[in-house]
């Protein structure tokens, strides 16, 4: 009986675990199992991915690189107006396309590439300013008290962008990624202006760019 239970409370923790490396991960219906994407320990709690065993160690070539959408394609963000999230997509998609071609890993079609990438923009949340980006939590699903108690804090933008990378030949995922980028602040709590721009979506143009390029040449 000792074993028994000893064997069920090992079960309970291994979920738990599991639970606690996804917390940051809602399934938005992009990539195809959230619940396979880990925590890397080298970001800054907010970057999860996923490879499947077959595909690590996989080099990748020339890539096929669609256009940057938002998913679903028709998707309203609270915090952005859809002319912003067109703009800030279509400077993610120019950026990454030079960087690649000045890495030599850009094809032009399909059929001459190994690997094809498709990347999603799903979400835009708060977060108070100066927290981790894991901790966001949008304003609208706090209780009112929690929420009068969160008045006048400054708030800065959190924009997740998903990753897709499968073989060109076969179609098979080789693998998947989530990132949660923050941006600069937009206001505080209450305002009723409090919305995001490009100017404060800048730094996920940056740094995303920055590290996305060296994620699809060398996927880990």
């Amino acid at each position: 009986m000792r074993k028994i239970l000893t064997f069920i409370l090992c079960l309970c923790f291994l979920s738990n675990l599991q639970a606690q490396e996804n917390q940051g991960v809602t399934s938005n219906g992009f990539l195809s199992d959230y619940s396979k994407l880990v925590l890397d320990p080298r970001s800054a709690n907010n970057y999860f991915h996923y490879a499947p065993p077959e595909a690590r160690g996989r080099k990748v070539g020339k890539i096929y690189f669609q256009a940057i959408k938002s998913y679903p394609e028709d998707k309203q963000f609270e915090l952005i107006d859809r002319p912003t999230v067109d703009a800030m997509m279509e400077k993610l998609d120019q950026i990454l396309r030079k960087k690649l071609k000045e890495k030599n890993l850009l094809a032009d079609a399909p059929e001459q590439a190994d690997t094809i990438v498709q990347i999603a923009a799903t979400e835009a949340r708060t977060v108070d300013a100066g927290r981790e980006v894991i901790d966001y939590i949008p304003l609208r699903l706090l209780s009112k008290p929690i929420k009068d108690a969160a008045m006048g804090k400054q708030q800065q933008i959190v924009v997740t962008l998903e990753m897709l990378m499968r073989d060109a030949k076969t179609n098979q995922i080789v693998f998947e990624a989530v990132h949660h980028s923050a941006g600069k602040n937009i206001g505080r709590t209450g305002d009723a202006k409090l919305q995001a721009n490009m100017k404060s979506l800048e730094p996920v143009v940056d740094v995303w760019t920055n590290k996305i390029v060296n994620e699809i040449a060398d996927p880990k």
